[in-house]
């Protein structure tokens, strides 16, 4: 895929895919309560934060951020809620 693409184009490709990622991971971390991430050992305002600066760095980061949190945070606070 990548030879028909190009590598501009696998970017342009991964950057929609990337920003929803993070903006997904921004958007469950503001609505869920700090106690939820207190009692999860997490922090609240962080989660909000790297996903943000992700975006502004590179929206594959912001991506792999939001990964994180959506697969390694969110559930540990899901429960703790």
């Amino acid at each position: 895929m990548a030879e028909i693409l190009g590598a501009g184009g696998l970017v342009i490709l991964l950057f929609p895919i990337s920003f929803g990622l993070a903006l997904w991971a921004l958007i469950d971390a503001a609505i869920r309560p700090e106690a939820a991430f207190k009692t999860a050992g997490q922090s609240k305002v962080l989660w909000i934060i790297l996903p943000i600066v992700g975006i502004f760095l590179f929206a594959i980061v912001g991506g792999i951020l939001g990964v994180v949190y959506l697969v390694g945070i969110r559930p540990k606070v899901r429960l703790a809620q």
